[in-house]
């Protein structure tokens, strides 16, 4: 009775084990930029470029500062997205 015990507890093992060294990309592919919107760079500034493009008729304005992107929705809304280490990892 003990072996068979032991049989889904070392499945479960290897398979977490071989699903942390398995490091393959979602894409490799360049992202191509959506034909339905057009993204106007407005200005840089100290290293900082300013862009914008329009959804549903408002105007959402975006920066890209030293891996740091803020997009402002409108005067009270923002959304800050920091790139670590350039690993593609993106916090919100």
């Amino acid at each position: 009775m003990k072996k068979s015990n032991l049989l889904p507890v070392f499945i479960c093992v290897v398979t977490f084990l071989s699903s942390c060294m398995i490091q393959e990309p979602i894409s490799t592919s360049t992202p191509v930029n959506n034909k339905t919107y057009q993204v106007d760079f407005l200005f840089e500034y100290d290293g900082c470029k300013v862009y914008r493009f329009q959804d549903l008729g408002d105007y959402i304005y975006f920066t890209n500062c030293n891996n740091e992107t803020t997009s402002f929705i409108n005067d009270s809304t923002f959304i800050k997205t920091i790139s670590v280490n350039s690993n593609n990892k993106t916090f919100k």
